[in-house]
């Protein structure tokens, strides 16, 4: 980041420079405007602190030609004065300062300004930079330029052309089913069906019926023959997506049908062979399943021939904006419509509890209702980003004692951190104090002690 300084004095042009000081900036010196404006035309800095009373050319000479020349670019400027009237204020303002500080300024003052200043800087180069990429790395129906999403389709593809059973691992919403579609799509099987279901959505009652079948009058309801799941994907793809809610009275006879290729419908004694692989994913986990015995170790491990971990979207910034502006351009209506800068801001900074999934409804919902041809961060039902700089979270804890303030700043944390893993999993206790590496009955005293509810 370059900063310039511009002051008659030499003695607080060091001052100044001392303070602003540090690794990854650029200081630069001006000694009355005329410099000034030839620094900022050649330089390009991104914050000026501009003396207002200099002996030649001042710094509203300085403000009013910046806002005469519309070639140069107009860095956040911070006028220095003596005179803290408000019509000085009022007058520096309109002519385009950011801000003013008085004489003797406050050193922590002006660093904290550099720092707000250097945090908005960083992001806006992030955004352009993925602005301009024009060329996202697609892999099928998915999109992914991050290395860690770059590594995964290389490991689908090398997954693909194997005959060997796949668990894909990952939250809620990462895409898992794509996955399974290029693991299918990529391999030998891919002119043959592709079978998907969720086991977590059929009704216990009904699991077994749609994997394997059922023959008419089996029981109530069954009016006529069904084939069930396994039956309709021979020779191809199965996926089973949510394996770990899958009943156990189910689990014992899918690990049947696993070892030995048959499946047997529902009411009958006729075992009929398939030839399907299989594609399992959960966001369950299921090693500690297995522990807790709600899991077949056995079936387990005749699943997980190979894994594939799909990242949530928070731990992959890079991918987010690219997707985002994919949702867009997919939506009906939105030729014209863009994301503010202000909105790239928020979604980069946004958790994404949800995954690629509350993206892409995100955007298509605020591609639907945005009245302009804007999107705002209130589009998308989030606040405008903050920058670290913008909450220093120590200032309201400085004017307590060491301990007090240890105690509070240590409850804060606590209940941040308790609050974000329980919206991860979804309100699981269980899953959330496992996130967090304690037991499930110290977090519910926690939670009972800070008066929070699992959804």
């Amino acid at each position: 980041m370059k900063i310039l300084i511009v002051d008659d004095e030499p003695a607080a042009r060091y001052g100044m420079t001392k303070a602003l000081r540090s690794e990854g900036r650029l200081l630069l010196e001006a000694d009355d405007g005329g410099e000034a404006l030839t620094q900022i035309r050649q330089q390009c800095p991104d914050l000026v602190f501009l003396d207002l009373n200099m002996p030649d050319r001042d710094g509203l000479f300085v403000l009013k030609e910046l806002q005469q020349d519309s070639s140069a670019a107009v860095p956040e400027i911070i006028v220095v004065t003596a005179n803290d009237g408000v019509d000085t204020a009022v007058e520096c303002i309109r002519c385009g300062a950011t801000d003013f500080i008085t004489k003797p300024f406050d050193v922590e003052h002006i660093r904290s300004i550099a720092t707000r200043t250097e945090a908005r800087v960083k992001l806006q180069n992030r955004v352009t930079e993925l602005e301009t990429n024009d060329n996202p790395a697609r892999f099928g129906a998915l999109l992914g330029g991050s290395t860690v999403m770059q590594h995964l389709f290389r490991s689908v593809e090398k997954a693909a052309v194997t005959a060997l059973p796949v668990v894909i691992r990952g939250e809620s919403g990462t895409g898992k089913e794509l996955i399974a579609r290029e693991l299918h799509n990529r391999s030998e099987r891919a002119d043959r069906p592709f079978v998907a279901v969720n086991t977590a959505a059929i009704a216990e009652s009904l699991v077994e019926s749609e994997l394997f079948g059922h023959v008419k009058g089996a029981f109530t309801g069954a009016d006529r023959n069904r084939a069930g799941v396994f039956r309709q994907a021979d020779g191809g793809t199965l996926f089973l997506d949510e394996i770990g809610d899958m009943p156990a009275t189910v689990q014992t006879r899918l690990l049947r049908v696993l070892q030995e290729g048959i499946v047997q419908p529902i009411g009958t004694d006729e075992c009929i062979k398939v030839d399907v692989r299989i594609i399992s994913a959960t966001h369950q986990d299921l090693e500690q399943a297995v522990a807790d015995r709600a899991f077949r170790q056995d079936l387990f491990f005749r699943l997980k021939g190979i894994e594939l971990f799909i990242p949530p979207l928070r731990n992959r910034h890079e991918d987010i904006l690219l997707l985002a502006k994919a949702f867009l351009a997919a939506s009906a209506g939105s030729a014209d419509v863009v994301l503010s800068h202000e909105t790239i801001a928020a979604i980069l900074q946004h958790t994404w509890p949800g995954n690629v999934r509350e993206l892409q409804q995100m955007i298509s919902a605020a591609a639907a209702l945005c009245e302009g041809e804007v999107i705002h961060p209130a589009d998308v039902g989030l606040a405008p980003a903050r920058s670290e700089a913008d909450v220093n979270v120590f200032e309201r804890y400085l004017d307590l004692p060491l301990t007090e303030a240890r105690n509070k700043l240590v409850e804060a944390l606590e209940l941040f951190m308790i609050e974000r893993a329980l919206q991860m999993e979804s309100g699981n206790v269980s899953a959330a104090a496992r996130r967090l590496g304690i037991h499930r009955q110290s977090l519910q005293q926690k939670m009972k002690q800070m008066g929070i509810k699992s959804s």
